[in-house]
């Protein structure tokens, strides 16, 4: 009896280990450009000053009142700061409508910095680099669609 149990667990313990990982969460970050995905993202964050800290990536779904929300986005990565232009894909489970905002954490706190007026003292930007004189640019400004296959993105920094 003990051989038969002992038996089934290796058994059951090699099936599991085979699995491939999928537990994951569905959205994935990849340096680079993204090749033949199903659902993607291929962004391009321009204007980085310099290698110091990190660029920060958010995402955010298809509900307006998320959008720049504290806690609301849902998916971001942090990449190690490259002066210029840096590249890479975000894989995202399903089409759907999408905003993205960058910004460049310069001091490397993984933080996003405001001065005391609440004014953002670090870069950052949008997806569809809407105008932003006073007041954030709404969802609606930097939404845009994912369908399938790859959406190319650009978002400018404003230091």
């Amino acid at each position: 009896m003990l051989r038969l149990a002992s038996g089934t667990f290796c058994l059951i313990l090699a099936c599991l280990i085979s699995l491939p990982l999928y537990a994951e969460a569905p959205f994935r970050a990849i340096e680079g450009g993204c090749d033949h995905a199903a659902h993607a993202i291929d962004v391009r964050v321009h204007g980085v000053r310099s290698d110091h800290g990190y660029v920060t990536f958010a995402l955010y779904g298809e509900n307006p009142d998320d959008f720049l929300r504290k806690g609301k986005k849902i998916f971001q990565h942090r990449f190690s700061a490259k002066p210029g232009t840096m590249a890479f894909c975000i894989l995202v489970p399903e089409p759907g409508t999408y905003a993205a905002a960058a910004y460049h954490d310069e001091n490397g706190n993984t933080k996003f910095d405001k001065n005391w007026i609440g004014f953002p003292s670090e870069a950052f930007g949008v997806s569809n680099n809407p105008s932003m004189f006073l007041f954030p640019p709404s969802h609606e400004e930097a939404a845009f669609q994912v369908d399938n296959g790859v959406k190319s993105i650009e978002i400018r920094l404003e230091y």
